[in-house]
């Protein structure tokens, strides 16, 4: 019974099986959380403290994993079924330590072990987008966690694809230091980064940003950068997480056209679907409130609005979907209509076809995927093909019908549940909402 208890919680909460590689963590039900809000790290969270009513609201909004910086507040998760992200430094979002100082390496030993058998402690926080000179000294802090909680992995969180080469710590424009041999070429810096930091921290899972919502309209490298990091993960066998924007940081009067701009609940669900399409297992949105924040999932006081209804609704589906898809193998994504860097065009493949046909171009920096459909292909270790099917368009509700090389099944996310559609079939998507459908198997 107690090896059944033991199996029974891992597959909840989730861990790393003893004896076995940094690959081998079991991540439990797909993530949903957020990034500044109850219980995060830094003076500019809503609130310095998880309270039960935080918690209560956290949990009734669709999110399965919270922060906390004490045992208290840990405690206070529990209670209410939700999993601990535990930064290894409560004052501050770059939780880096210096571990030739013998004073940091005691405290965070202290702080290590005062959490590490809590029953709600899902992961350590371990920085934020560090540079690649950055990446062997947060490995070499990684393994001393390791070291005294070998159950629980480190969480370091990556740049996205617009971080300049200083950033990125890879590459440079002219007049730049070239690190590692790199130029000016920025994605190729991004490539190199990303695999640096695989090779180098070689992560439990891996987890980035990117913020495509724009003031004055939509970034063009979204999906480049989805195909990068899932590419990444794939080939170290490891889950990936995004991270979503939920809010805006610039105020109106400095805003330039490429500030961020704040997210509607359509244009939220776009950015889950797309990221459940991928085969993420989990997302986090930035922020759930914070005071220089504007837009956010919360206000500091806690009241709640549309957004956070949306919010409740999204995060359920998209943990629905992520149980579908996760484990999968992804073999492709197209997009019917205005294409995206990162993705395949859609007329190059033959498994499905979709009407009413839309023309294909190439999509412009601030340019909206109007009319047009992201539907990504993954495989089941049986060969079973499946298909999400995503609105790009989160400004309007589309119907479109869908014609098939086989048969197939409809996934329905609230109940879990599937049915079948046959070969042809109409898809209605809402702004920004995804479908997903397998195929009959092959005989």
């Amino acid at each position: 019974m107690k090896n059944k208890m033991k199996k029974l919680a891992v597959a909840l909460v989730g861990g790393i099986v003893a004896g076995t590689s940094a690959g081998a963590w079991e991540p439990g039900e797909p993530v949903t959380t957020y990034w500044f809000g109850p219980g995060c790290p830094g003076t500019n969270s809503i609130s310095l403290a998880m309270t039960d009513a935080w918690a209560k609201q956290l949990k009734e909004g669709g999110f399965n994993t919270v922060w906390a910086r004490t045992p208290e507040e840990m405690g206070i998760a529990a209670k209410h079924g939700l999993r601990v992200i535990y930064s290894i430094d409560p004052t501050t979002e770059w939780a880096k330590v210096d571990l030739d100082d013998p004073a940091q390496k005691a405290a965070l030993a202290e702080r290590v072990n005062r959490v590490k058998n809590h029953p709600a402690l899902y992961i350590y926080e371990h920085y934020d987008e560090a540079a690649a000179d950055m990446f062997p000294e947060l490995a070499r802090v990684k393994e001393f966690v390791h070291e005294l909680d070998p159950e629980h992995p480190c969480w370091h969180n990556l740049l996205p694809t617009y971080a300049n080469h200083m950033q990125l710590g890879v590459g440079g424009k002219e007049g730049e230091p070239q690190r590692m041999g790199f130029g000016s070429d920025r994605i190729a810096a991004y490539w190199e980064h990303v695999r640096l930091f695989c090779d180098v921290y070689q992560p439990e899972f891996i987890t980035y940003d990117h913020y495509q919502l724009k003031k004055d309209g939509d970034s063009r490298k979204y999906f480049l950068n989805l195909g990068i990091v899932q590419q990444n993960a794939a080939a170290r066998r490891v889950p990936f997480w995004n991270g979503l924007q939920a809010c805006t940081w610039v105020p109106g009067g400095l805003a330039s056209p490429r500030s961020p701009r704040i997210p509607n609940v359509d244009e939220m669900r776009y950015l889950a679907h797309t990221t459940a399409a991928y085969g993420a297992s989990g997302l986090y949105w930035y922020v759930y409130g914070r005071a220089d924040h504007t837009g956010t999932i919360a206000a500091p006081d806690g009241t709640v609005g549309e957004k956070y209804e949306g919010v409740k609704k999204i995060n359920r589906e998209f943990i629905a979907f992520s149980k579908v898809l996760r484990n999968l193998s992804l073999k492709a994504a197209y997009i019917q209509g205005v294409h995206a860097p990162g993705t395949t065009p859609y007329g190059s493949q033959k498994l499905f076809r979709i009407s009413p046909e839309q023309p294909y171009s190439e999509v412009k920096e601030l340019e909206r995927h109007v009319d047009s459909t992201l539907v990504t292909r993954l495989e089941s270790p049986d060969g079973r093909t499946y298909l999400m099917f995503v609105n790009c368009d989160y400004k309007k509700d589309r119907t479109i019908r869908v014609s098939l090389a086989s048969a197939a099944e409809r996934f329905d996310p609230e109940n879990e549940s599937w049915t079948s559609v046959g070969g042809e079939f109409d898809l209605s998507l809402v702004r920004g909402g995804g479908v997903v459908v397998r195929m009959a198997p092959t005989r």
